[in-house]
Protein backbone atom coordinates (compact mmCIF):
# COMPACT_ATOMS: atom_id res chain seq x y z
CA UNK A 1 0.00 0.00 0.00
CA UNK A 2 1.36 3.62 -1.27
CA UNK A 3 0.46 5.91 2.11
CA UNK A 4 3.02 8.24 0.38
CA UNK A 5 1.09 8.74 -2.51
CA UNK A 6 -2.37 8.27 -0.56
CA UNK A 7 -1.20 10.76 1.43
CA UNK A 8 0.21 13.37 -1.64
CA UNK A 9 -4.02 12.93 -2.75
CA UNK A 10 -5.74 13.20 0.64
CA UNK A 11 -3.46 16.80 0.95
CA UNK A 12 -4.00 17.52 -2.28
CA UNK A 13 -7.01 20.23 -3.79
CA UNK A 14 -8.95 17.78 -5.79
CA UNK A 15 -12.72 17.92 -5.05
CA UNK A 16 -13.26 15.20 -3.00
CA UNK A 17 -15.01 12.84 -5.47
CA UNK A 18 -11.39 12.44 -7.54
CA UNK A 19 -9.84 12.30 -4.67
CA UNK A 20 -11.73 9.46 -3.85
CA UNK A 21 -11.18 7.66 -7.52
CA UNK A 22 -7.57 7.87 -7.39
CA UNK A 23 -7.30 6.58 -3.65
CA UNK A 24 -9.16 3.93 -5.10
CA UNK A 25 -7.03 2.99 -7.57
CA UNK A 26 -3.64 3.48 -6.07
CA UNK A 27 -5.25 0.39 -3.44
CA UNK A 28 -6.45 -1.24 -6.75
CA UNK A 29 -2.58 -1.31 -7.85
CA UNK A 30 -1.72 -2.83 -4.48
CA UNK A 31 -1.32 -7.06 -4.72
CA UNK A 32 -1.51 -7.16 -1.29
CA UNK A 33 -4.37 -5.50 -0.57
CA UNK A 34 -6.85 -8.06 0.43
CA UNK A 35 -4.53 -9.84 3.05
CA UNK A 36 -3.86 -6.38 4.50
CA UNK A 37 -7.17 -5.58 4.61
CA UNK A 38 -8.13 -8.91 6.47
CA UNK A 39 -5.62 -7.94 8.82
CA UNK A 40 -7.24 -4.70 9.48
CA UNK A 41 -10.72 -6.68 9.66
CA UNK A 42 -9.35 -9.06 12.36
CA UNK A 43 -7.84 -6.55 14.58
CA UNK A 44 -11.29 -4.53 14.41
CA UNK A 45 -13.28 -7.42 15.18
CA UNK A 46 -10.90 -8.39 17.87
CA UNK A 47 -11.10 -5.25 19.55
CA UNK A 48 -15.07 -5.25 19.10
CA UNK A 49 -15.37 -8.30 20.71
CA UNK A 50 -12.65 -7.19 23.75
CA UNK A 51 -15.03 -3.84 23.93
CA UNK A 52 -17.76 -5.47 24.51
CA UNK A 53 -17.08 -8.21 26.80
CA UNK A 54 -15.87 -5.27 29.09
CA UNK A 55 -18.77 -3.35 28.54
CA UNK A 56 -21.05 -6.02 29.46
CA UNK A 57 -18.94 -6.40 32.87
CA UNK A 58 -18.98 -3.42 33.87
CA UNK A 59 -22.91 -3.13 32.97
CA UNK A 60 -23.23 -6.08 34.87
CA UNK A 61 -21.11 -4.95 37.91
CA UNK A 62 -23.18 -1.59 37.99
CA UNK A 63 -26.95 -3.84 38.06
CA UNK A 64 -25.39 -5.95 40.52
CA UNK A 65 -25.02 -2.74 43.06
CA UNK A 66 -28.29 -1.44 41.85
CA UNK A 67 -29.50 -5.15 42.57
CA UNK A 68 -28.17 -5.75 45.96
CA UNK A 69 -27.55 -2.03 47.54
CA UNK A 70 -29.55 -1.85 50.88
CA UNK A 71 -31.39 0.98 52.05
CA UNK A 72 -29.82 4.47 51.95
CA UNK A 73 -29.92 3.91 55.92
CA UNK A 74 -27.66 0.97 55.39
CA UNK A 75 -25.11 2.60 52.87
CA UNK A 76 -22.68 1.20 54.99
CA UNK A 77 -23.06 -2.54 55.04
CA UNK A 78 -23.68 -2.67 51.02
CA UNK A 79 -22.14 -5.64 50.05
CA UNK A 80 -21.15 -3.86 46.90
CA UNK A 81 -18.85 -0.65 47.53
CA UNK A 82 -20.10 2.57 45.29
CA UNK A 83 -17.24 3.80 44.90
CA UNK A 84 -15.23 0.60 43.51
CA UNK A 85 -18.16 0.58 41.12
CA UNK A 86 -17.89 4.35 39.69
CA UNK A 87 -14.08 3.68 39.53
CA UNK A 88 -14.15 0.63 37.81
CA UNK A 89 -16.75 1.99 35.29
CA UNK A 90 -14.61 5.74 35.32
CA UNK A 91 -11.56 2.84 33.97
CA UNK A 92 -13.68 1.69 31.23
CA UNK A 93 -14.46 4.95 29.55
CA UNK A 94 -11.12 6.06 29.52
CA UNK A 95 -9.47 2.54 28.32
CA UNK A 96 -12.44 3.31 25.65
CA UNK A 97 -12.55 7.22 25.59
CA UNK A 98 -11.90 6.91 21.50
CA UNK A 99 -14.64 4.53 20.50
CA UNK A 100 -17.22 4.88 23.45
CA UNK A 101 -19.02 7.47 25.20
CA UNK A 102 -22.16 8.08 27.35
CA UNK A 103 -25.48 9.08 26.31
CA UNK A 104 -25.14 12.17 27.48
CA UNK A 105 -22.58 13.10 25.44
CA UNK A 106 -23.89 12.41 22.11
CA UNK A 107 -25.09 15.73 21.51
CA UNK A 108 -21.58 17.28 22.17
Amino acid sequence: MNLKEIKEVINSSIPDKQKKECIIGILAKDEKLIPTLMIFLSVERQNKAELIDDMNLELSRAHIYIDERPPIKNESKAAFNKNFVIDKISEFYIKYKSVVTHCFNRFN
